[in-house]
């Protein structure tokens, strides 16, 4: 069975490498702070926010049949609203978003493309299974179907 893990804005709290690994992919949306190095040996999928220096700043990443934007959003000034996100994700042909920069957990469903924006982590994060999306908030977890 696959399990990935959906996170960002971890900023200055690093990443545990043995918590990274147990996951068949790792997405990181931005703003890693002091976690590169572990992004990079665990050969996670990461992108730069506002605040990091290195990376690109958006990719699309074909996984396991799904073709999956990833962005921080500061670009797409996702503070303000998701309209340049969602026509970005539209103009790229992607049905899976992954997004943060807002600290924000949110998902939500537009043009049968699911956004995910998993919050800031250590508080938030997401996890996405063949069946479900599960949803990290300060300990609870939330879980809504979502066929991958």
């Amino acid at each position: 069975a696959m399990k990935i893990l959906v996170l960002s804005d971890s900023h200055q709290q690093s990443l545990n490498s043995d918590f990274v690994k147990q996951y068949d992919a790792v997405f990181h949306c931005g703003d890693y702070g002091i976690s590169r190095g572990i992004l990079e040996q665990n050969k996670a999928y990461y992108v730069a926010g506002n605040c990091d220096v290195l990376g690109a700043k958006e990719l699309v990443i074909r996984w396991k049949g799904r073709t999956v934007l990833l962005t921080h959003g500061h670009l797409e000034s996702v503070k303000y609203g998701f309209d340049r996100l969602v026509y970005k994700a539209l103009d790229y042909e992607v049905s899976v978003v992954f997004f943060g920069h807002t600290h924000r957990q949110t998902v939500f469903e537009e043009d049968g493309i699911l956004f995910v924006n998993p919050g800031a982590y250590p508080d938030s994060y997401a996890e996405i299974t063949d069946e479900a999306l599960y949803l990290h908030q300060q300990g609870k977890i939330r879980k809504m179907l979502f066929k991958w």
